[in-house]
């Protein structure tokens, strides 16, 4: 494919109106930009990337939304590239036009413009300084001066980026950025409150990592953020119009946001807790800039795009769906990592010498009936409950729990939150939140499907549930035993889904006693999934589990996929599963689907792997002997064929020591021998 056809390609996916196909265009390209455009010769570079500026000059220049993210998008894209750039005329082009799309009336095209303009002037052939001392000083002027909605809020991405990307160089203006951040923290739109939040968090980061250096008096901004957060609370100055347009209820919420970064960097030990938590479920939203799509319809589209392409990238980045660039969308979001978390011993002195006074204005506004104020009162509370468990535990458990059981008996799309904020602060308050164990339970109980295995009707169920029993397990263990165990079979008649699956096994590890039958009825669910039929287990002293027999009839392909993993994740310990891994090497590694063979070969593998090394020989069992010889056979066949390289690699990867024995076979050799051979040619 010529030059312009593949620019022509990228463009036309990057200016779509369907997000779906602007999000795979992007990812796409980007790969293209890792790949194959580094292969290139210089002049076949100028080609493309002038092809490319013509494009991006249109797209930036034009009326449409759309077309300004496509080349907002592009510059992200290519920036990577940066060999690329220093046989350029140079980057200020791109420097211009990233600065005109931060004036756009469109909060996702200034955020990629901001991240993309900092990455860009940090590059090692720009002019950095000049360029920074240029962005900073303009995002002072903005916030200083008279409100600009959309100018405001790209000077807070602007800020933001500079902190995260150049600390020390941000810290020099460490004291101009406190004197006008409050300006968007108290603005009128939510959104730039919340963004201007996280401007400070990067700047109290920044500010945390310079206190070990010798100091001679308190650091002033920490006061400053109190004072500011506290006066928010003030009827007076709440209601003042510092602002034009700012209400009592904009600058509470101002004020929580504000407490909630400082509480953020004065307890790292929670911080980490929190993260490590966090990490457990599912992400639903955690990638603004690319959606997830599937690696089977990537890859098809990039067949076409990379024809030379050799390495096979899919293939280490996962192995069932493929987020490229998700290491490029934001890495200086690792600063906010858990094994980044810092604390402030000064912002932890102001907080525990106020926790008191915080905690009560903070908690006055559970009364509030604005939805942002709510948010950030449900997002605070488990810092608060952490931060001084046994003060929050005599003077505020009580009211809070009262609180949010209100909020669970109220509109259901309050819940959620509420769910997942019950279960941070039994983790933060831990035994303490056993009194309380038995109605909260309830409210999860009911939000449950009830068991009656006639309704064909299926209402979903809400993932913040699974984790509010998660988090309850990892809080309280095994007290939460018997109220698990009264409802679990309500939990398998949800069906297979990520949340249930995190959920199961953060229980089978937390409550140890409810392991027999979480393996019992997860078997059960695989079983219909995977085999369409139902599980004959060992052992029938454990009561019947009843599952949702729709599940048979309703095996697409994520559910198959999330089957598969979950097959090959949880452990099952001493259960014989020789069956799934048969099923595995005889139907879900030849399927249709790529990302189910990728998927089928790692669990098929890792599950032979356990079986070989939990069997003191193979040579005493005939059918664990007979099954490896089978599934090796299987998998070096699809070795071959596989039309999918990443398929092909991921078998070859998969095949350790473990296998040696049969590997050394003659005919298993035979197989590796051609499949180098094929490779060289």
């Amino acid at each position: 494919m010529s030059t312009t056809s593949v620019v022509q390609q990228f463009v036309n996916g990057l200016k779509s109106r369907n997000r779906n196909v602007q999000n795979k265009a992007t990812q796409d390209l980007l790969f293209y930009v890792k790949t194959e455009l580094r292969e290139m010769s210089q002049e076949e570079l100028a080609q493309f990337f002038d092809e490319f500026d013509h494009h991006i000059f249109t797209m930036v220049n034009a009326t449409d939304i759309n077309e300004k993210k496509g080349g907002a998008l592009a510059m992200k894209c290519l920036i990577n590239c940066e060999g690329s750039l220093t046989a350029r005329k140079g980057i200020s082009p791109y420097l211009n036009r990233l600065r005109d799309l931060l004036l756009i009336n469109d909060v996702s095209v200034m955020e990629i413009a901001a991240r993309s303009l900092v990455k860009l002037a940090n590059m090692p052939t720009s002019k950095g300084a000049d360029s920074f001392d240029f962005d900073i000083k303009k995002a002072f002027e903005v916030l200083r001066g008279e409100r600009q909605e959309y100018r405001r809020h790209s000077a807070v991405f602007i800020l933001r980026e500079l902190a995260i990307a150049l600390p020390t160089y941000f810290y020099q203006h460490i004291l101009t950025f406190f004197e006008v951040i409050f300006n968007a923290i108290f603005d009128p739109k939510p959104a730039i409150r919340e963004s201007a939040g996280e401007a400070l968090r990067a700047a109290l980061i920044v500010t945390a990592q310079r206190e070990s250096t010798k100091q001679s008096s308190e650091p002033q901004w920490y006061r400053i953020c109190y004072d500011e957060a506290n006066g928010s609370f003030n009827a007076d100055l709440a209601s003042s119009k510092d602002q034009k347009g700012v209400t009592r209820d904009d600058r509470i919420h101002g004020g929580l946001v504000v407490f909630n970064e400082l509480f953020r960097c004065a307890n790292a030990t929670w911080e980490r807790r929190y993260t490590s938590l966090k990490t457990l479920f599912p992400k639903t939203q955690h990638n603004k800039f690319l959606e997830a799509s599937s690696s089977s319809s990537m890859g098809s589209q990039l067949n076409t795009l990379v024809p030379r392409l050799k390495v096979p990238f899919i293939d280490k980045l996962g192995s069932s769906q493929t987020h490229l660039g998700e290491g490029e969308h934001h890495k200086g979001v690792a600063k906010f990592a858990s094994h980044n978390v810092l604390e402030s011993a000064y912002a932890q002195e102001i907080l525990q010498e106020h926790y008191t006074n915080i905690c009560d204005n903070v908690l006055e506004q559970r009364t509030s009936k604005s939805p942002y104020v709510q948010q950030a009162l449900l997002q605070i509370l488990p810092r608060l409950a952490a931060f001084n468990r046994a003060v929050f535990v005599k003077k505020y458990l009580q009211t809070c729990v009262s609180h949010l059981m209100q909020i669970l008996r109220g509109k259901e799309k309050d819940r959620t939150v509420a769910y997942i904020t019950i279960g941070y602060i039994a983790v933060a308050v831990q035994s303490a939140i056993e009194v309380h164990l038995s109605s909260i339970m309830t409210s999860v109980k009911v939000a449950l499907p009830a068991k009656d295995l006639t309704s064909k009707r299926k209402v979903p169920v809400d993932p913040a549930v699974f984790a509010c029993i998660t988090l309850l397990a990892h809080a309280v263990k095994s007290e939460i035993a018997d109220d698990v165990k009264d409802i679990l079979e309500q939990m398998f008649y949800t069906g297979l889904s990520p949340a249930l699956t995190v959920c199961l096994r953060e229980l089978s590890e937390n409550v140890p006693q409810l392991k027999s039958a979480i393996t019992e009825g997860l078997i059960g669910i695989l079983s219909q999934v995977l085999m369409n039929k139902a599980a004959v287990l060992p052992y029938t002293a454990l009561p019947t589990i009843a599952i949702d027999g729709s599940l048979m009839q309703n095996g697409d392909g994520a559910t198959t996929v999330l089957a598969l993993k979950t097959l090959g994740t949880f452990n099952f310990e001493e259960q014989n599963m020789l069956d799934f891994v048969q099923r595995c090497a005889d139907f879900f590694i030849v399927h249709e689907q790529q990302e189910i063979r990728l998927e089928a070969v790692q669990t098929c593998t890792r599950l032979l792997k356990l079986a070989v090394q939990s069997s003191e020989s193979m040579e005493n069992s005939k059918t664990l002997s007979d099954t490896v010889s089978h599934v090796i056979e299987r998998l070096l066949m699809v070795a071959i064929t596989d039309m999918d390289c990443n398929v092909r690699i991921r078998i070859l990867r998969s095949l350790d020591e473990t296998f040696d024995g049969k590997l050394a076979q003659p005919e298993s050799l035979n197989s590796l021998f051609y499949y180098v051979a094929r490779r060289n040619l």
